[in-house]
């Protein structure tokens, strides 16, 4: 696929640009921005629309309609156009693409074999589809491209590799649109670029994101219960000791036979009450303590004066060496730096100490409250005081064993979602096994592509291009692009990470990527936009050759914006122009006459 025509319903203001391709695509295509007021320096050659022809035909390659757009944010002054975009297809012949600014999600298309094929006038019925929603119009577009090496993907999701603006040249994959959202949705397809099955990295990331809601919804649950997942088997035991003995007590009772009851409360006051009960006045009197040994050592302030000290050496006509003065002052902000520090710690503690203090009374509380009750029971002489304090017994234990059947169902929830989230850690290992075993294994289209990259940047750049994907610390797929390191093979340098080597590299790994696909059908056209700015000339030139040995063979057609200022020269310092039949369109600071848009600036 190559571009052919854009035009639209206004040629008096957007006039026609016709580009190079198919039999004439061994020429470049060269939009190019020209100074023709130097000595006006309210003029410049920016701002010329050499950038916005690349996001027009974006537009009209069915981009999503959003505020992002200029057509959007200007959409007042562009309401009355209507563009047309003519692509030569893989398959033979063409297909003209109609949108408007007014009604920019209804979208026409036609195929046709002849080239040139002027729709600004046509009526509805010549359009094979006069009126399609963007989403349909996208779909049958695709089916026309037939673009099979990017399946189940389709066109959209990599024609902006080959639309490169001037926000694209920090990053070879990872372009700006992708930068904001998240690995999962450019990843996986850059490894299907490259020959790489992406459904195991697609996974890999749904996995993640399946362990994380499980661990979150894992973490509400266990909020609600006092119990940990491993106390799961030991409280069922507790349940059904606690039903048996209800039971039990519930048919004495009806009895009117308390020995055994009376008993068991005697047992469980003295092993169980009391000696808890113990334990809590230690621990409660061991928190007193420490919260009044920490409030001391709070308290205590420092008493070195450093004045004092230079006092004393005045009163005794003694030298204080300022050395030494210096030692002292810094002992004694060392001192308060580590005072300050401990002081911290030690409120910590004491807010620890606190609520275990505020717990421990309260468990004592209710213990407490727990002793009388039993020994009212136990001293009692009355068979129907000891009927009604034992039913009313049963009935907190009857309660308790309601609560602890609740507790039970949610840690049950509990262990349930900790075993889905050991499960799908269990197959997120196996993915990530997949994955690296897959990355181990270079594809076809993976080595040519490392071969073709390699040499381009040994031609342009005098360094060895290294590329390889790599599973990274979170085990997902990454990627390292870089130059090697003169004379160690294969050893990266930092030089890449310039801004103007950036540029290259981004360039060249796009010129590769076109270059392993250019015998199937594939997008056969690149956009650079910028791609002369602030680099030598020594590799403009050089890029340059390698760009014009690539589309020799008429398989690339390769589109360029340049400013006259950054056209090369070569070693004997004479411009080397591009010839006429390269520029497509040019673009001057005379006016609007010399804008994309002959309009006022917007």
């Amino acid at each position: 696929m190559q571009l052919s025509r854009l035009y639209s319903n206004l040629p008096d203001i957007l006039s026609p640009v016709a580009f190079n391709h198919g039999a004439d695509a061994n020429r470049l295509n060269v939009v190019l921005g020209e100074v023709k007021h130097p000595k006006d320096r309210k003029k410049d050659s920016h701002n010329l629309g050499k950038t916005t022809l690349l996001h027009l035909i974006d537009f009209m390659m069915l981009k999503g309609w959003s505020q992002e757009s200029f057509l959007y944010r200007h959409r007042d002054r562009f309401s009355e156009f209507i563009f047309f975009l003519e692509i030569a297809l893989n398959s033979g012949g063409y297909a003209t693409i109609r949108r408007s600014v007014v009604a920019p999600t209804r979208i026409a298309l036609s195929r046709h074999e002849d080239l040139d094929a002027d729709f600004s006038t046509a009526a509805d019925d010549d359009w094979d589809h006069p009126d399609l929603p963007i989403d349909e119009a996208i779909k049958l577009l695709d089916a026309w491209l037939d673009l099979r090496a990017l399946k189940p993907y389709d066109y959209r999701k990599a024609i902006t590799y080959f639309l490169r603006s001037q926000g694209d040249w920090s990053d070879e994959l990872q372009l700006q649109k992708f930068q904001a959202g998240r690995d999962l949705h450019w990843k996986p397809f850059v490894a299907h670029l490259f020959g790489f099955n992406q459904k195991p990295i697609i996974r890999k990331y749904e996995l993640d994101e399946l362990i994380q809601k499980l661990q979150e919804k894992q973490g509400e649950q266990q909020a609600e219960v006092q119990f940990r997942e491993e106390d799961l088997p030991k409280l069922t035991a507790e349940l059904g000791v606690l039903q048996q003995h209800v039971e039990d007590i519930e048919a004495q009772i009806d009895a009117f036979r308390f020995d055994d009851e009376e008993r068991r409360l005697m047992r469980d006051l003295v092993e169980t009450i009391e000696s808890e009960i113990a334990s809590l006045n230690q621990q409660i009197y061991d928190a007193r303590y420490d919260i009044g040994q920490i409030d001391s050592s709070l308290g205590h302030k420092d008493k070195f004066d450093l004045d004092e000290v230079q006092s004393i050496f005045d009163d005794a006509k003694l030298h204080f060496p300022t050395q030494l003065k210096k030692q002292y002052s810094e002992l004694v902000d060392f001192k308060k730096k580590v005072t300050q520090e401990r002081n911290a710690a030690l409120r910590k503690r004491r807010k620890e100490l606190e609520e275990e203090l505020s717990a421990a009374e309260g468990r004592k509380a209710s213990l407490d409250a727990q002793r009388v009750q039993r020994l009212k029971v136990l001293r009692s002489t009355d068979t129907f005081d000891k009927f009604k304090a034992l039913q009313k017994d049963v009935t907190e234990q009857r309660a308790q064993l309601v609560y602890l059947g609740e507790q039970r169902k949610k840690l049950e929830a509990v262990v349930e979602t900790a075993r889905q989230v050991r499960e799908a850690e269990r197959d997120r290992g196996r993915v990530v096994d997949e994955i690296k075993d897959m990355l181990s294994k270079p594809t076809v289209i993976y080595k040519r592509f490392t071969r073709i990259f390699n040499d381009y940047c040994q031609k342009v750049l005098n360094h060895e291009g290294l590329f390889f994907f790599q599973v990274n610390s979170n085990n997902n797929l990454d990627y390292k692009i870089s130059l090697g390191l003169a004379g160690q093979k294969g050893v990266a340098s930092s030089q890449g990470e310039g801004t103007s080597y950036k540029k290259l590299i981004c360039a060249l790994f796009d010129l590769a990527l076109l270059r392993v696909y250019e015998d199937i059908p594939f997008f056969h056209f690149v956009y650079h936009d910028g791609m002369m700015e602030a680099l030598d000339d020594r590799k403009k030139l050089a890029f340059l050759e390698v760009v014009r040995d690539q589309i020799s063979n008429r398989k690339l057609q390769y589109i360029m914006t340049v400013i006259a200022s950054d056209l090369p020269r070569d070693a004997k310092g004479k411009l080397v122009a591009f010839a006429d039949d390269e520029i497509v369109l040019r673009l001057d600071d005379s006016g609007q006459a010399g804008r994309l848009f002959k309009t006022a600036e917007f």
